[in-house]
């Protein structure tokens, strides 16, 4: 499938490496378009084969699925932009947050086919997680084009767009949340007298050992935490600190606070 990506950033690379190494899509089938040429440059790199396109009217005009991945304020004008060319446009999947479809479908000409989604950053090695939503004109061999090329980096859940904000504070924002807990188990355990790398590597295998625990035996993550907590133990002498320190608390408020920032953006 003919497939087109206008923004080569940390998101857009990302999602289109992911596609590419995964096979979603093959090189001599992708047209990029970026402002950076030295970001398409890379790309081409990596896998030759891939067209520059010289405009992002050009880069709609070659394929059959083009992904929006600029910035939340650079959608709405390149929608307008690329409906005032006048020719019809292939299957948009916008991937900017807190840009709601309604705005999109009223800047685009009628008829324009829009996915709204948010990936994350582990798309980049098929390990991503990707919600989406369906614009009104939309069809099903649209959104099963969409859902093919999506699947090719990680996860795919379709969900209301209402709920897309809370997607975005909890999946899109939470891999910076792994990475901070990582940095802190790291610390701590080289505060402990561990090598840094040897910290590091114990706390990564630990969190991914334990997703995929979840992910295997469906059981409720509580349900596990009991399995590693014997009374009067190391595991619960630190849960107990976790507590006092508001750990859990401090996780809910930073999803509502991304929550209230999404919907502050979209106001704008």
């Amino acid at each position: 499938m003919k497939t087109g990506i206008i923004g080569l950033g940390k998101m857009g690379g990302a999602l289109l490496r992911g596609m590419l190494k995964a096979g979603a899509v093959a090189p001599d089938e992708v047209w990029v378009y970026d402002h950076h040429h030295e970001n398409v440059q890379a790309l081409q790199e990596e896998y030759p084969g891939v067209h520059e396109a010289p405009a992002e009217a050009a880069a709609a005009d070659a394929v059959e699925v083009l992904i929006l991945a600029v910035k939340p304020h650079g959608i709405l004008p390149l929608i307008s932009s690329l409906s005032e060319q006048g020719a019809d446009l292939p299957l948009l999947i916008s991937v900017a947050a807190a840009v709601s479809l309604e705005d999109m479908e009223d800047c685009a000409s009628d008829g324009t086919r829009i996915v709204r989604a948010m990936p994350n950053t582990p798309c980049m090695v098929l390990a991503g997680v990707i919600a989406y939503s369906t614009g009104s004109s939309v069809t099903d061999e649209d959104e099963e084009a969409a859902r093919r090329l999506l699947s090719g980096c990680g996860s795919v859940y379709k969900v209301e767009e209402s709920k897309m904000n809370a997607v975005s504070a909890i999946s899109g924002c939470g891999p910076a949340y792994m990475f901070t807990a990582l940095d802190a188990l790291s610390d701590a355990g080289v505060a402990m007298g561990l090598p840094r790398k040897t910290a590091l590597e114990l706390a990564v295998g630990t969190m991914r050992g334990a997703a995929l625990m979840m992910e295997q035996t469906g059981k409720h993550p509580m349900a596990l935490r009991d399995e590693v907590t014997s009374p009067g133990g190391t595991t619960i002498a630190a849960l107990n600190t976790l507590d006092e320190c508001g750990f859990r608390n401090a996780w809910i408020q930073a999803v509502k606070s991304a929550v209230r920032r999404a919907e502050k953006m979209e106001e704008h």
